[in-house]
């Protein structure tokens, strides 16, 4: 039986999508639909860096907590400081009802990240003023789920 090149380039194509395939399934991707980030706007967050501090500020302004464990070398972290954390909507509603603070688990945030258990990242906390654990939002999710869960938190507060 004679090969046509048309036939080599299908086997070759089909060979390819598999391959891409299998590699695709070792890392979950969240849905496209749901990175729709809204960046109208010039809202920024200012992330305290000190945990201590964080913690007088939110008992002073009666404001809960909202802490973001991460670490450099960690790609989802990456992509939720990118996506969710620079969301416009997102970042308006830590910036006004949180004291917020970012903690690097190979730095800073080593000994508390201990403390409050936390065992993958990205991990965000929300803690009332004293610090006791309201919620936690386990690995990235996008502006939409992240924004009505912290809400919700709020609520519980």
């Amino acid at each position: 039986m004679k090969s046509t090149p048309l036939l080599v380039l299908t086997v070759i194509a089909a060979a390819a999508t598999l391959v891409g395939t299998a590699c695709s399934r070792s890392e979950p991707t969240p849905s496209v639909v749901a990175e729709t980030v809204s960046n109208h706007g010039s809202v920024r967050v200012e992330w305290e860096t000190d945990f201590p501090d964080a913690i007088k500020r939110a008992q002073s302004e009666g404001k809960p907590v909202l802490v973001n464990f991460y670490a450099d070398w960690c790609v989802w972290c990456k992509r939720l400081d990118s996506t969710t954390l620079r969301d416009a909507k997102v970042a308006a509603l830590l910036s006004d009802r949180f004291i917020p603070v970012q903690l690097d688990v190979d730095g800073d945030g080593r000994e508390l990240s201990n403390e409050y258990h936390v065992d993958g990242l990205p991990t965000v906390l929300i803690l009332d003023p004293s610090g006791r654990e309201i919620g936690r939002i386990p690995g990235y999710m996008a502006p939409t789920g992240f924004l009505e869960r912290v809400e919700g938190f709020l609520h519980q507060s």
